[in-house]
């Protein structure tokens, strides 16, 4: 299978098998995530929260608002862009120009106010949509006319809908091809194959194999990135149900996901561990 390779922003982002790989810092702002101490709800913990991030080797970081965990309850357009304005206007402020900012966002008119900041501040903007731009499809059209890179998580019709590395593969040839069929440039998308429990029948044992035989998603010869942290397929694996005890199943998970050919992990944890793992993981997959 071809090497896989992609530069955003003129080359200052470049993602793939012949880079390091890309640690993506989560930074929370919603108080309803499932795991607690991601939440950064004032300025002060969120600005310490990038300063850290930062110095400890992300060179991504991911904002959102809006927790995605099919439990919790949803908030409005409104209260999300109220949560990410000032984070966003934080973040454009203090970060290095040479780490890349994403937006979590579903929405449109989110992704056009974080963008508008964004280019107030000289700043590099992804879009990372964990529904594949099923849920308002008008960010599609914000997307093509600003050609924007984006994230596409896999998902049908609500977000995380798949269970098999077979039908995630199936549902990104048509997304990319309706995309492409638009005038979006394929070489902006970033494929996530969307691990974790997005709907109740999708059990432990889908998350193990996605990870498992994520080497087939290299077939569509994008970059990849995994969410993988702290997730409750961690927690039933090992029977840890607190999302705090779980770092050490997401190392394990998270090495074997490198390994297998993933370029971008979003993280809670930004520390020594987690880039050692990255590095080793990513050696040894050179190595084959």
């Amino acid at each position: 299978m071809n090497d896989i390779n992609a530069k955003f922003f003129n080359s200052s982002l470049e993602i793939g098998d012949d880079h390091p790989t890309i640690i993506m810092g989560v930074l929370n702002l919603s108080p309803e995530s499932f795991y607690r101490h991601s939440v950064y709800e004032n300025p002060l913990s969120l600005e310490e929260a990038i300063t850290i991030m930062i110095n400890n080797g992300a060179t991504m970081l991911d904002l959102g608002a809006r927790s995605t965990a099919p439990w919790t309850k949803g908030i409005t357009v409104e209260e999300e862009l109220k949560r990410v304005i000032p984070a966003m206007n934080l973040a454009c402020s203090i970060i290095p120009k040479d780490i890349t900012l994403s937006i979590d966002t579903q929405y449109r008119s989110v992704a056009e106010k974080v963008y508008e900041i964004s280019l107030s501040h000289d700043r590099n903007l992804v879009v990372n949509d964990v529904s594949c731009l099923k849920t308002d499809p008008s960010l599609q059209d914000f997307l093509i006319e600003h050609h924007l890179p984006v994230i596409l998580m896999a998902s049908r019709r609500i977000p995380g809908d798949l269970c098999t590395i077979e039908e995630v593969i199936e549902q990104f040839k048509l997304t990319i091809h309706e995309l492409e069929n638009r005038g979006y440039d394929e070489d902006l998308i970033i494929l996530d194959p969307g691990i974790g429990k997005w709907i109740e029948q999708k059990i432990h044992k889908y998350d193990l194999k996605l990870i498992a035989n994520l080497e087939k998603l290299r077939i569509l010869s994008k970059p990849i990135l995994v969410a993988i942290s702290r997730k409750s397929f961690i927690g039933t694996t090992l029977n840890i149900p607190e999302p705090e005890n779980r770092l050490n199943g997401t190392l394990s998970a998270t090495s074997i996901a490198i390994f297998n050919g993933a370029h971008i992990i979003r993280t809670h944890d930004v520390n020594v561990q987690i880039i050692e793992m990255a590095k080793m993981a990513k050696e040894i997959r050179r190595s084959k």
